[in-house]
């Protein structure tokens, strides 16, 4: 501020200066006009006004500089402040894959089979049969238990359509099979996805019921005997009870108090009968019925043109997976995803859509299991499938840029929405600089969560900070980056996210890219969580194929980063 009005006292005196000097100047020289020759007039009325006119000129310029200074630094102080890095939910997550190519990222990644085969039921338009891809592996749907699908009773299926229709079924070993026949192929096969997913986590699942095992008999009430006893041990046996009461709250606030369970199903499919199969199953390994909490998920098939601004995937993630990240007490959920092609209501209707015969129909089922350090810690299972969700939204601003240019999706075969094309490129050149700026290390919003590793959190800040005007990765950093984009439909796509990777190369970092999105691509719900279903295969079976590893799954609005959490690494 002190120097402003210097630099405006100095204009003001030097503009006095220069007029004073010309007024004194011309009445001299009017008085003795004799003495006016050439060389006088230039040096006494150009050169000396042009030298007061000059240094006012750059006290003025030198003002204004100083005024623009002073006037951007609180505006560029501002956005450093306004420019928060995104928040990242921690989330423990677990899971089972089931696809034509196998079960885990080696089956699946490195399988080069031709696993198509013609089917002897389904046909073209032609009437000859068409080549799908199932997954032959399956249990045969004749031998799978399907006593539990018609005993509704014991099932605690109350709907009422199910139950006209089953109510009158009687089952016996020797009708086994004709009872099999009466549901449609579709839902058969989804029965054997679901019962394929939840024996191949079993792991996860005899933890879950040996938690629930140890909960349900220390919360078992004695009965009050107080009323029995002489009545001068009534005050100490309600203290006594007091004390109860209060270890069973605090053992209550450590456990799990449900198990909620979205289960994902294509339009079409009995939810009341593989709701039925999810609990006869999940109840087998010992987990109780109070306990399981379905919320059945209709999966709808996106068409390649779809523009709806709806996102099921993303807003799951909203209000599940981040609540349940911040919550202090121990919480889980399963995400059960099952679909098959192999139909021939789904044939025909895409066949009519796509006017073309070149479909081969496939099928996938995928389970994930998502819990917070709270939970994980209840549950004590061995291992370090830990990782940090980021969600980066595209800025509403850039939608309305790209809106007011009239910016069109002219790629008929990506199944973007028509501005998300430019979005992608936005979020992605947000989590590089996020990646970079951070050293590709990212901590937890749950401050509790990371009091354990606070000391790694602080290094590693020190080390971005000292390094954040180069972004310089550690030397030959090895980077796997994986993208849930179908390479054979989102060109555009890939191109963006070959320019992602590179700059992480041109950072020194060795970088192993991969595009996963092509299994079921045309699930809404199958194509992010395939792809981090084999994230998460990837990171708990080859932990030392890379220093870092993170996925990346589009979206209409947003971009999940999902990050290998560098805090549970040994």
């Amino acid at each position: 501020m002190e120097t402003k009005k210097i630099m405006s006292y100095a204009r003001s005196v030097l503009a006095l200066v220069l007029v004073v000097y010309l007024v004194l100047v011309w009445m001299y020289f009017k008085d003795n006009a004799q003495q006016l020759t050439s060389v006088s007039l230039f040096i006494w009325f150009v050169v000396i006004p042009l030298l007061l006119l000059g240094s006012l000129l750059a006290a003025r310029w030198g003002q204004k500089r100083l005024e623009t200074k002073t006037t951007h630094k609180p505006n560029t102080t501002h956005q450093k402040q306004s420019v928060q890095s995104p928040v990242s939910y921690k989330l423990f997550m677990y899971n089972s894959l089931c696809l034509p190519e196998g079960d885990s990222w080696s089956d699946v990644v490195d399988n080069n089979t031709d696993l198509t085969m013609l089917s002897d039921t389904l046909v073209d338009f032609d009437g000859l049969p068409i080549l799908t891809k199932p997954i032959a592996r399956l249990m045969d749907t004749a031998s799978l238990p399907y006593d539990y699908i018609y005993d509704l009773q014991r099932a605690d299926v109350d709907d009422e359509r199910a139950h006209d229709d089953f109510s009158e079924v009687t089952f016996d070993d020797n009708s086994h099979t004709e009872h099999t026949t009466d549901i449609s192929s579709l839902n058969l096969r989804l029965c054997a996805l679901i019962y394929e997913q939840l024996s191949l986590s079993e792991e996860i699942l005899s933890s879950l019921a040996e938690h629930c095992k140890r909960h349900y008999q220390q919360a078992i009430h004695e009965p009050n005997s107080a009323l029995y006893i002489h009545p001068e041990w009534h005050q100490r046996y309600l203290v006594s009870a007091d004390e109860h009461d209060d270890d069973h709250a605090s053992f209550a606030s450590s456990s799990l108090s449900t198990l909620p369970i979205y289960l994902c199903l294509p339009d079409g499919a009995d939810i009341a009968l593989l709701t039925a199969a999810v609990k006869e199953q999940l109840t087998a390994y010992g987990i109780p019925t109070s306990l399981l909490l379905v919320t059945p998920i209709i999966a709808n098939h996106v068409d390649i043109q779809d523009t709806t601004e709806q996102d099921e995937p993303v807003r799951f993630v909203d209000e599940q997976l981040l609540s349940l990240s911040e919550s202090p007490f121990p919480k889980i959920c399963l995400l059960i995803i099952a679909d098959s092609q192999i139909d021939e209501a789904w044939l025909e209707l895409h066949l009519d859509a796509s006017g073309s015969s070149n479909i081969i129909p496939t099928e996938a089922g995928v389970m994930l299991v998502f819990c917070n350090q709270a939970a994980q810690d209840v549950l004590d299972i061995d291992t370090h499938a830990s990782f940090l969700l980021t969600k980066i939204d595209v800025p509403d601003i850039e939608n309305q840029n790209v809106k007011g240019r009239g910016v069109k999706n002219t790629d008929a075969n990506t199944n973007s929405h028509p501005i998300n094309r430019r979005s992608y490129l936005n979020t992605l050149k947000t989590i590089e600089n996020l990646l970079l700026d951070h050293l590709l290390f990212l901590s937890s919003a749950n401050k509790e969560d990371s009091q354990g590793t606070q000391k790694t959190t602080t290094e590693t800040t020190h080390l971005a900070n000292d390094n954040i005007r180069t972004n310089v990765l550690p030397y030959e950093t090895t980077i796997t980056i994986i993208s849930d984009i179908n390479p054979l439909i989102q060109p555009y796509d890939i191109s963006v996210f070959m320019g992602f990777t590179e700059a992480f190369i041109e950072k020194g970092a060795i970088v192993n890219e991969y595009t996963v999105g092509h299994y079921m691509p045309s699930n809404n719900w199958l194509k992010p969580f395939i792809s981090l279903s084999l994230f998460i295969d990837l990171v708990k079976n080859n932990p030392q194929q890379s220093d870092v590893s993170f996925l990346l799954t589009q979206h209409k609005r947003c971009t999940l980063l999902w990050l290998e959490d560098f805090s549970q690494m040994s």
